[in-house]
């Protein structure tokens, strides 16, 4: 069974990475929506070109977690990667369970045996931290969703209290909020995750799938993103300020692109860019953000300003 490199194998320098999600083909009893292989194809291919440090996948990686064939048309797809090495650290979507769980979770956890069969981690990379969540909530039991609620609190303040972190990325599977036409916002990702999230100086970007579109959503000065472009049928989004329920920043129609996510880190912090591909092999970047960890002081400094006004 292939395996894909894992921790040992970052370059420490090289300076971007890359975030994609959803990249899982359509079921053939779905024959009413889209069938994105080229489109797939072509967004693969400028990721490779992008040469990144690792690539985070947020989850569907594949369209049946316990089908053997589904997870060699991912392989096949994904052969450049093992071949130059890059490390991928998935996390657990919907579709990683789809048929036998068992059978499913030893297909994924086989191919990432650097994750140790954990279906939440973490790992440090030039003093950004990244915490990867596990957001089937329906399948976790009262015990270990406790004890995931209780790691991830620790992760949080440990990467608050380290000196050797600027920044704190966060990934799920299931948006804390979305105004797909297609799925719902998970309110679980909301209370267990989005709102310690927002709790933290230097928590600055949570990255979730699920919704196949792109989104981005500021709270409290942090960065909710949507990157669930990865070739699943698209989900078409509510744009008319009365009807989506949440409020988007990204100026784009109800259907949107395949893409990726990439950030750049530089001497001055942080620089997001959202990386379409079109099927014609296009390529243009999108909806461009720089952060800074003074942004973050900043952004602090009027949050507690604002909680003593209001006391």
């Amino acid at each position: 069974m292939p395996s894909y490199t894992g921790f040992e194998g970052i370059d420490g320098v090289r300076d971007r990475f890359l975030i994609v999600g959803d990249t899982q083909s359509t079921s053939r009893w779905e024959f009413w929506r889209e069938r994105n292989g080229r489109e797939r194809q072509a967004l693969l291919g400028e990721m490779l070109r992008r040469d990144p440090a690792f690539v985070l996948h947020l989850g569907d990686l594949t369209t049946r977690g316990s089908s053997s064939r589904h997870w060699r048309a991912f392989d096949e797809l994904h052969a450049p990667f093992r071949e130059r090495k890059i490390p991928y650290f998935p996390i657990l979507g919907n579709h990683e369970f789809y048929g036998n769980d068992r059978v499913a979770l030893r297909h994924f956890f086989d191919r990432f045996p650097h994750l140790g069969e954990k279906r939440w981690y973490s790992f440090s990379w030039r003093r950004i931290g990244f915490i990867l969540l596990d957001s089937n909530f329906e399948l976790l039991s009262v015990t270990e969703m406790a004890a995931l609620r209780s790691w991830y609190t620790e992760e949080l303040e440990r990467h608050e209290g380290d000196s050797g972190t600027d920044f704190v990325i966060v990934c799920c599977h299931k948006p804390p909020y979305t105004n797909s036409r297609v799925v719902f916002s998970s309110k679980h990702s909301r209370s267990f995750f989005a709102e310690p999230f927002l709790r933290f100086r230097k928590t600055a970007f949570f990255f979730s799938g699920h919704s196949h579109t792109y989104e981005r959503f500021p709270v409290l000065g942090k960065h909710f993103v949507v990157s669930g472009g990865g070739g699943g049928p698209r989900h078409r989004v509510r744009t008319h300020p009365g009807r989506r329920r949440f409020e988007d920043v990204f100026p784009g129609p109800a259907l949107r692109f395949f893409h990726a996510c990439e950030i750049t880190r530089s001497a001055g912090g942080l620089e997001f860019r959202v990386v379409r591909v079109d099927p014609c092999g296009t390529v243009s970047l999108l909806d461009p953000l720089n952060l800074s960890p003074g942004a973050l002081d900043g952004v602090a400094a009027a949050r507690s300003g604002e909680a003593g006004a209001g006391a």
